[in-house]
């Protein structure tokens, strides 16, 4: 097959790998495989652009892309993974999305998978038409991502700005008011955070990764904390791989759901990325619309 190797040079793992000897490695991989490969390393700004190019090449039987979850959700905002097949390379902190897959955390041993990988359709999430694969947040989770991403920027580390912003965020306290327009009728919550994932999540410590990746459902999960200290317990019950019997947690299934907020504007992170988006919130499921690259002896769950 011929692919192209997409690699974000910003992506976590540099930190401590070597950054054009990792690239150089996993290019070695895929040739010795058998495959044609163009390799091509991107910082963030260029990203997105590189690879809407690479989305429209007709010469091309997939394309690998090397990065964190927000890389990821990029490729497929590009137009990655409809006509031709996407690869994910964990290159990133947590790489949710490729432990979904069932893909080797070390990156050398994912490129070695995807050498024999297979195409699989899997479902894809929208949210007012906008795509997401994994989750999207609204409440306190967004409003700490944004300021950690502040932070890092200042020049912290990203752990570091992601515990600082945390603690503000806990000192803060923000809660969001919504309706979930749901099939069975509307419900009213006031929550500090609020999640909806492209099929369910396994109950298990995090990092959390999902039962199944075509079952075409939302789970919807609010968090019933009306203060500090009840959303402590839920945060040491997920900790613990006890979440999912939490009754400080609310939790509904669905294909679609509308979610209204009192406010016109309505800040989301979705797979991690921040954006703004204006209510209400329609999200839905695009059920086997992201077609993917998996290990060859592992189906989507």
């Amino acid at each position: 097959m011929r692919f192209a190797l997409v690699i974000n040079r910003s992506a976590g793992s540099f930190r401590t790998l070597p950054l054009d000897a990792t690239v150089a490695a996993i290019t070695a991989v895929l040739v010795a495989a058998g495959h044609l490969v163009e390799s091509y390393l991107v910082d963030r700004r260029e990203l997105a652009r590189s690879l809407s190019t690479l989305a429209g090449r007709d010469d091309l039987d997939g394309v690998v892309v090397g990065g964190g979850d927000g890389t990821i959700l990029t490729a497929v905002l590009a137009g990655l993974g409809r006509d031709k097949p996407l690869g994910i390379l964990p290159l990133g902190t947590l790489n949710l999305f490729a432990r979904d897959l069932g893909l080797p955390q070390d990156p050398l041993e994912a490129a070695r998978v995807l050498s024999t990988a297979t195409a699989a359709q899997i479902d894809l999430a929208e949210v007012n038409g906008l795509p997401f694969t994994i989750w999207a947040s609204m409440g306190m989770h967004p409003w700490v991502v944004r300021r950690r991403d502040h932070l890092q920027r200042d020049g912290m580390r990203k752990w570091r700005a992601m515990v600082l912003a945390a603690m503000r965020a806990f000192r803060r306290y923000p809660m969001v008011d919504v309706t979930l327009g749901l099939k069975d009728g509307a419900v009213e919550v006031r929550t500090p955070m609020l999640f909806i994932t492209n099929n369910a999540w396994k109950e298990e410590a995090p990092p959390l990764s999902r039962e199944s990746l075509d079952t075409g459902t939302l789970e919807i999960h609010v968090a019933a904390c009306s203060g500090r200290l009840s959303l402590l317990w839920l945060v040491l019950e997920t900790f613990f791989g006890h979440w999912r019997a939490s009754r400080r947690l609310q939790t509904f299934a669905a294909k679609e759901v509308r979610v209204t907020s009192r406010k016109h504007r309505v800040m989301v992170s979705l797979d991690g990325e921040v954006t703004v988006l204006s209510s209400p919130l329609v999200f839905k499921v695009r059920p086997k619309a992201l077609n993917v690259l998996i290990p060859t002896r592992t189906p989507p769950r």
